[in-house]
């Protein structure tokens, strides 16, 4: 079984893992994502469909036309009325939850509806894998890849530049500190601001009870992405475990500012 879920983030990448046996793709679906710089026509996704923005109902209608006619393998997507509209068509559905997919009495709720859903990255490797032993369904688990922060359907970076009558930058690496610095995607639909590090749980590589096994590779330069997905090197790629082994959870009293 293909069991690594890569987003493709340039089209250079498609030739360079294509042979990689236990490699799936995941696609942009253009006009229905945001925070990627490349997005793919319905006509081009052969592996998986990515549908990553909050849609309003016009919205959906053109997805479910779009999607009557693909010849996608499956579909990865956070707007819970996406559910409806796929609910008998012959893929995959894989539900995207982020910061919500946190416990395994949610999770399975939702896995009465679709086939998986992407465990949070927001929790330590323990908490992760008691999710995954619990769990219904097998399910998809991140791996690599920028960590999501916030996104707005709001076109932040456009605002900020009109409002200071400055020219418009779309896509922005930005710090509040020397140490806390974030990267900014800005589309028509909305802004996404990502960790600046990417974020490294390739120690989750081993666990059980998983479908995929997500690479997000979001900005990522052209020349260390086959070194990653083939051998999981990352010497030369600035990560962080994030909260795979630091709890979120702690008193007021012991932050250090």
């Amino acid at each position: 079984m293909k069991n690594k879920l890569v987003t493709v983030i340039n089209k250079n990448m498609i030739n360079d893992l294509r042979d990689i046996k236990d490699v799936e793709f995941l696609y942009p679906l253009k006009s229905f994502c945001v925070g990627y710089n490349l997005e793919f026509s319905i006509e081009e996704i052969d592996g998986y469909i990515l549908v990553n923005r909050i849609l309003e109902d016009k919205d959906l209608d053109i997805l479910e036309k779009l999607l009557a006619n693909s010849k996608a393998k499956g579909i990865v997507f956070d707007d819970l009325g996406v559910i409806e509209i796929v609910k008998d068509l012959p893929m995959i559905k894989i539900l995207l939850l982020d910061h919500i997919a946190t416990n395994y009495e949610s999770i399975n709720y939702y896995l009465e509806y679709v086939d998986s859903v992407i465990v949070s990255n927001d929790l330590t490797k323990e908490e992760i894998e008691e999710i995954l032993k619990k769990a219904n369904k097998p399910l998809v688990v991140n791996v690599f890849g920028l960590k999501t922060l916030m996104y707005s359907r709001r076109l932040l970076l456009s605002n900020y530049a009109n409002h200071h009558n400055i020219n418009i930058e779309r896509k922005m690496d930005a710090t509040i500190s020397p140490l806390k610095y974030f990267k900014i995607i800005e589309n028509d639909y909305g802004t996404k601001f990502y960790a600046g590090k990417y974020f490294n749980g390739l120690e989750l590589l081993n666990c059980s009870n998983v479908l995929f096994y997500w690479y997000d590779l979001i900005d990522l330069e052209q020349d260390k992405i086959l070194p990653l997905i083939k051998d999981n090197k990352i010497d030369d790629i600035n990560s962080d475990m994030l909260f795979l082994d630091k709890p979120t959870i702690y008193k007021v009293s012991d932050i250090n500012d």
